[in-house]
């Protein structure tokens, strides 16, 4: 059996998406004779805010030994950085934040010491010292972790391979965020420690075709496109009764770049036609900028429809989810290849997935694919597709669709997704 380093600041007990991926690999790889020991960063579960995730955790590293992987977790204690965003980063002093950041971003050329994860380069170091590995997988972000990996290859000749959950500075998303002068100096020397880190990786992997061409036309590697993908445990889930009230859920974190006036039109206009339905933004609360965003622009005649809620415990995420009527995708302006990662949880969950509006891209072609999508670019179709999928469900042909999505969806686990992965890591050297 192979033995791999994969290294990732997220993992198990952490609740937040970009853990369930690397928590996945790290639990099943074995079934496909690679045996992963991860190092990460210690965590808990119940995390509501983001800056629950800044705080200073565990005072010693901790070391766990499951049959098929083993995990290392590194106390956490925050660098510069993520301090500077606890006292100012959602404060009137928010611009203070930016000029840390500055300073972060030319400290880090010259070293690691000065971030949250300033523990994990000479950990790793030691445990390649004491044993001996097939190659390391580290997983972005935060990005600045793939320094690492340009060490690593530069003092011991292990070859690695990096996992971009989304695309750094060839990022769409951060490109339309990128307007201030500092935000662009920002950009511009990322892009520099972007090109040289990762010149020495063997591998980049990405979860979608955009994203992979994006960053191998950039960095001049090879790709290999391995998707989120959504749990098996998911279709073996009971039951849930569905709300009394005709429900639509959308559900984490929202940006900027989604359009939600569109849902909330649709929203006034079903109140004023007689057949209203709730609007719950499940775990929108996470990031106290959009709730604000969300609350300047709700109307208050809305205000009793709508329902905001805190992140939660993934157990009773998933509840909300299955006692809905209809999930709720919202795509990202014009941006193409962003497939949001609860995109594939939605389609496990087998619900109606109404996008709106629609991508027109990869988001619209898996679910059109699986049969269960419903799309809009405007409040009067988007309240057309509410109403045709009421109809389904007083028909019953609801449960129809359900079952013959059952049939398609199977490549879009995550169970599929790492077996084609499984295929590349054969032939890997």
């Amino acid at each position: 059996m192979k033995k791999i380093l994969l290294v990732s600041y997220y993992f198990t007990p952490c609740t937040l998406t970009p853990s369930q991926r690397i928590t996945y690999w790290g639990r099943n790889l074995a079934n496909f004779g690679y045996r992963p020991t991860i190092v990460t960063r210690e965590w808990k579960e119940d995390i509501k805010t983001h800056a629950d995730t800044k705080l200073p955790l565990g005072r010693e590293i901790r070391f766990e030994n499951h049959d098929d992987f083993d995990v290392y977790y590194l106390p956490f204690r925050p660098g510069i950085l993520d301090s500077a965003y606890l006292k100012w980063g959602e404060s009137r002093f928010r611009p203070l934040f930016y000029l840390v950041r500055l300073l972060d971003i030319i400290l880090v050329y010259f070293s690691l010491r000065f971030t949250s994860f300033k523990n994990f380069e000479p950990f790793i170091k030691g445990l390649i010292k004491r044993d001996q590995y097939d190659f390391m997988i580290i997983s972005g972000e935060p990005f600045y972790l793939f320094k690492i990996g340009y060490s690593i290859k530069k003092k011991f000749g292990l070859n690695w391979i990096a996992d971009y959950r989304d695309d750094w500075t060839t990022n769409e998303l951060q490109k339309v965020k990128s307007d201030g002068l500092l935000r662009k100096i920002i950009h511009r020397v990322e892009k520099l420690y972007e090109k040289s880190w990762v010149s020495t990786t063997s591998l980049i992997i990405s979860v979608s075709d955009v994203y992979s061409k994006r960053l191998g036309d950039f960095l001049k590697k090879p790709t290999l496109t391995i998707a989120n993908g959504f749990e098996e445990s998911i279709l073996k889930l009971p039951d849930q009764k569905l709300f009394d009230d005709f429900t639509v859920v959308y559900s984490g974190t929202l940006y900027p770049s989604q359009d939600i006036s569109i849902i909330l039109k649709t929203l006034e206009k079903s109140i004023d036609s007689g057949f209203p339905f709730r609007l719950i933004f499940l775990g929108s609360g996470f990031d106290i900028k959009e709730v604000n965003r969300l609350n300047k622009i709700i109307n208050p005649k809305l205000k009793p429809y709508i329902e905001i809620t805190e992140r939660m415990p993934r157990d009773q995420a998933l509840n909300y989810l299955q006692k809905a009527h209809v999930l709720l995708g919202i795509s990202y302006q014009n941006l193409k290849g962003i497939p949001s990662s609860k995109l594939y949880e939605y389609i496990g969950l087998r619900k109606p997935v109404l996008l709106c509006p629609s991508d027109n891209d990869i988001m619209h072609y898996i679910l059109n694919d699986v049969g269960l999508g419903f799309f809009s670019q405007d409040s009067d179709s988007c309240l057309n597709k509410i109403m045709q999928i009421r109809g389904l469900y007083e028909s019953g042909e609801i449960e129809s669709i359900r079952r013959h999505s059952m049939s398609k969806i199977g490549v879009y686990s995550r169970k599929g997704q790492l077996l084609r992965f499984k295929s590349f890591l054969d032939d890997y050297k």
